[in-house]
């Protein structure tokens, strides 16, 4: 039993030391961006094979974390890398698109209404002609029907006077 009892001293002294191996590796990898946060930069720089640390489930965890937190840092300074955005040039750029499309805007609506006003005179002018030319095809038809009446009217006086010859002539 005494040797059961020592070999269990010496597993539990070499779980310990391993144990401090690994957390003192990690807080290395965490500290130094330049060492990857990999199973297998732990194993070199603790000297314990990958397939211990992968049957202790916490340091691949913590490694997870390291990697973690290194994509958020790389997120950040990719944020503060961005020149921060003055809230009054902000405003001042938003404030001159709305002038320019205000600007766009009202030319289209004073366009809009010269061709109204474009239109609008020459549907009067138009209107105009059209009454115009309807007088003038009013008077052109009463001529017309006065010339017809005219014709007719002549027409009878000659078949009268042919009428008056021919009994002369009988």
């Amino acid at each position: 039993m005494t040797d059961s009892h020592a070999f269990d001293q010496k597993n539990k002294e070499d779980f310990d030391r391993y144990s401090e191996l690994l957390a003192q590796a990690l807080l290395d990898i965490a500290a130094n961006d330049s060492l990857k946060a990999t199973a297998a930069e732990l194993s070199r720089l603790t000297g314990i094979h990958r397939n211990t640390i992968r049957q202790r489930v916490w340091p691949l965890e913590r490694l997870e974390t390291i990697k973690e937190n290194r994509r958020i840092e790389v997120l950040r300074q990719q944020v503060t890398k961005k020149k921060p955005v003055d809230p009054v040039v902000l405003l001042t750029e938003k404030l001159e698109n709305a002038r320019v499309e205000i600007l766009h805007w009202f030319t289209k609506c004073r366009d809009a209404e010269e061709e109204h006003q474009k239109s609008e005179r020459k549907y009067i002018n138009m209107v105009s002609s059209r009454d115009t030319y309807q007088n003038l095809l009013a008077d052109a038809n009463k001529r017309l029907l006065d010339s017809q009446k005219e014709i007719d009217r002549l027409k009878q006086v000659i078949s009268i006077l042919e009428a008056a010859q021919a009994e002369k002539i009988s």
